[in-house]
């Protein structure tokens, strides 16, 4: 499956936001949308595919991806937005904010679980063994599942351990204490002050996102839709574009300071996700900061973030010290996007062509 998408998405424009044809006449595909940051402070931009197969809607700059766990980076940056106003400390447990978590859950400390070290259980498995992926899928029942059996894997801090529980909770303590959910407070606090403008956090169904991009997967050939209507946030949710996704990049390599709510100028929002650190391999888990991680591509040290969830894959990278960034956004399954980064990244005129 995956090397016949590969090979039926191989027509891809180099040109800047020019759109390739399918490479079979009549047989319309879903594909991708694509920004790159250039060293010399260059840019270009792209994409091929249709957004929508049944309406022959094209993917362009503007089309609308859910980049799922790529999400991650800007739920961590509006909790330490509220850390620098003083209403959060990385160090104070869940429970500080949530006490109504059960169990053990309200022990990690917010560095903990932005850091995937909390030791949380992860409330996706019970959904998914449930047969619910493909329904609506409440907070409140997500809260049902967690009491379940309220029980940590392992001692907060002892060792690494992905969570989404960890950034879905996280949305719950910006909730808490904004009182603004996670997508109103994203939207005033970072979109807006970013002039990301086709970015939003998706908390209810239908969205209403009319550049929204289908979700498709390749089975036997054939195409078919794969969309979820879960509800929660922070671990994923963030919808938004090639266009947003080169401004963002671009607010990386400028390390963009924002305002708190209260007012307040903070650290860049590089700075603030890293710790002020430069990406730096350690062990497994260490490399790992605030919904962003560092990773080596090719000859390249950059931060970066992958996610996928039903028919959407999505990649992000940006490396500081060459100054260059890459952004992929799909709406098929199937493609290896962290390898496709890198090849954008080690060459930087190269044409960002599907890698399955």
């Amino acid at each position: 499956m995956k090397r016949r998408v590969g090979v039926l998405l191989l027509a891809v424009s180099a040109c800047v936001g020019v759109q390739a044809q399918p490479p079979e006449a009549g047989t319309p595909m879903p594909g991708c949308s694509w920004a790159r940051l250039k060293a010399d402070a260059g840019w270009d931009i792209g994409g091929w595919g249709y957004a929508d197969v049944e309406k022959q809607h094209r993917i362009d700059e503007d089309t609308v991806f859910n980049i799922a766990s790529v999400s991650k980076q800007f739920t961590a940056l509006a909790v330490m937005l509220l850390v620098r106003d003083g209403k959060l400390d990385l160090d104070a447990p869940l429970a500080r904010y949530l006490p109504r978590l059960p169990g053990d859950l309200g022990r990690p400390a917010l560095r903990q679980v932005l850091r995937h070290t909390g030791g949380l259980p992860d409330y996706m498995d019970p959904l998914i063994e449930a047969d619910r992926l493909d329904e609506a899928v409440t907070v409140s029942e997500t809260f049902e599942v967690l009491a379940q059996d309220p029980q940590l894997l392992f001692e907060p801090g002892s060792r690494f351990e992905y969570s989404n529980t960890g950034y879905f909770l996280l949305a719950q303590v910006v909730e808490a204490v904004s009182g603004k959910s996670l997508a109103s407070f994203s939207r005033q606090h970072i979109f807006e002050p970013l002039g990301m403008r086709h970015t939003h956090i998706v908390d209810r169904y239908p969205s209403g996102i009319v550049e929204l991009a289908r979700g498709y997967t390749m089975k036997d050939g054939k195409i078919s839709t794969s969309e979820s209507s879960w509800e929660q946030t922070g671990d994923g949710q963030v919808h938004t574009s090639a266009g947003d996704m080169l401004r963002w990049l671009r607010h990386m390599a400028a390390d963009t300071s924002l305002r708190t709510p209260s007012g307040e100028r903070v650290p860049g929002v590089l700075s603030m996700l890293t710790d002020g650190q430069e990406p730096h391999l350690e062990d497994e888990g260490g490399s790992y900061y605030y919904g962003i991680e560092a990773l080596r591509l090719g000859d390249t040290q950059a931060w970066a973030h992958g996610g996928g969830w039903a028919g959407y894959r999505s990649f992000l990278a940006y490396a500081p010290q060459t100054r260059q960034g890459v952004a992929i956004m799909c709406n098929i399954t199937g493609l290896n996007l962290r390898a496709m980064a890198e090849r954008m990244l080690s060459a930087p005129g190269a044409s960002p062509q599907p890698i399955p």
